[in-house]
């Protein structure tokens, strides 16, 4: 029964669960006509990026809401009444710290733990525990930082949320602007710019909804810290006039006594010190190992985006490469194809003028057989010549013979030269 009944306070006191009951309430006044203010409807339901948006401020306005609340019953329950009484002329001995310890306890018990209370215990349990009040300065002072840093700490989800608002703005901001680029067709200006307009609405309007919200959120926390700031300055005061001047330093007085009280301000001291070491160690820790694993984050982010841009300068080279390579392949057949074509077809230029060649060498040697015959022939003539010209210088008719042999010399010159051409 305890554990349901924690169950149901931590979810009753959870500003997701009421960011989510606020948010309901609001979108279902919206969509079913109590909220009809066009500019609510515009800026908070026209796309899923200002429900998410409004759902974040919600969450955070609740996790403030409930710290209000929290420290407004805790301001009325230490402005109500005064835990260990009024104080007395005399200064209270260390042995009645057991008393004021079980008043506390049936304090908490009807009105719940406050801070005021935890203190105030705090104090009391060092008093009793070390027999003496001498070291109370030192644990009012460290009790009242560990207030300070606690409250500074409960403020995380609000500040992730201020941080996160704007980066769901920027994110519509994005989405707008990316469809309004998708639908922009600059063939059809006219038909696309109704697309484009609503782009470029969606992404004006979620960056200005979680600009507003943000600084609204903003301005509330600051109240709301202010708020918190002056009640720890009234539990201070309320614990300091509790407590201080109450119990009696020691029971011995002299040097003994001195010594005793210096050995244990020296011991608080260095408790002190060894805590807050401690708790440096740890921070310098946590810093160290959340810087190295960004780290880490960052060189694989960065080796896998340079591992991509090589491959896909390398691809986009190769491509390049190939159709140059292509390119240069066709160039070189083309102009081996000329070549080829040009030396064939002087091949056979070649051809026919050594046909021709052949043909002329072919009429040269029958010319010159033809000569050769011919020569015969005149050497025959010739000799007969020679026997005619005997004859004819017998028979005393020289000249006329010389005539007719000059002639037919002649013609049969003519003759040859004919045969020859």
């Amino acid at each position: 029964m305890r554990r349901l009944w924690f169950w149901v306070s931590c979810l009753f006191w959870s500003p997701i669960f009421w960011g989510g009951v606020v948010s309901f309430v609001f979108y279902s006044a919206i969509r079913n006509g109590v909220i009809e203010h066009p500019l609510i409807v515009r800026y908070f339901d026209s796309h899923p990026i200002e429900n998410c948006t409004a759902f974040m401020f919600f969450a955070g306005l609740s996790a403030l809401a409930i710290k209000f609340i929290h420290t407004q019953s805790e301001q009325t329950k230490l402005r109500r009444q005064t835990l260990l009484g009024k104080r007395g002329q005399l200064k209270t001995p260390i042995s009645e710290v057991g008393n004021f310890l079980a008043r506390i306890d049936a304090y908490e018990k009807i009105y719940g733990r406050t801070r005021h209370s935890h203190r105030l215990q705090l104090v009391l349990e060092l008093i009793n525990r070390d027999g003496t009040s001498d070291a109370l300065d030192n644990e009012l002072r460290y009790l009242a930082e560990e207030d300070a840093v606690e409250i500074d700490s409960s403020y995380g989800l609000v500040r992730l949320v201020l941080w996160a608002i704007p980066m769901v703005g920027f994110l519509g901001t994005v989405i707008g602007i990316t469809y309004a680029l998708g639908n922009l067709d600059l063939n059809a200006i006219q038909e696309s710019s109704k697309a484009l307009s609503a782009g470029l609405a969606i992404a004006f309007d979620t960056t200005a909804l979680a600009i507003a919200l943000d600084l609204v959120l903003y301005f509330v926390q600051f109240l709301i810290y202010r708020v918190e700031g002056n009640f720890l300055r009234e539990v201070d005061k309320a614990v300091n006039d509790e407590i201080r001047g109450r119990f009696e330093l020691s029971d011995k007085l002299g040097d003994d006594g001195q010594v005793t009280a210096f050995r244990r301000i020296l011991e608080t001291l260095l408790e002190s010190i060894e805590q807050l070491t401690l708790r440096q160690t740890k921070i310098w820790e946590q810093s160290m190992s959340t810087a190295n694993q960004r780290f880490s984050q960052l060189t694989e982010q960065n080796a896998e985006i340079l591992k991509r841009s090589l491959a896909e300068a390398l691809a986009e080279n190769i491509k390049t490469h190939a159709n140059q390579l292509v390119e240069s392949g066709n160039e070189v057949l083309n102009a081996s194809k000329e070549s080829a074509q040009t030396i064939a077809k002087s091949f056979q230029q070649n051809v026919a003028a050594l046909s021709l060649l052949q043909s002329g060498i072919i009429k040269q040697t029958d010319a010159i057989q033809n000569i050769a015959e011919t020569s015969g022939h005149l050497i025959k003539l010739e000799e007969r010549l020679k026997e005619n010209l005997a004859t004819i210088a017998q028979t005393g008719n020289f000249e006329e013979t010389v005539n007719s042999l000059t002639a037919a010399i002649h013609l049969l010159s003519s003759k040859q030269l004919r045969a020859v051409i």
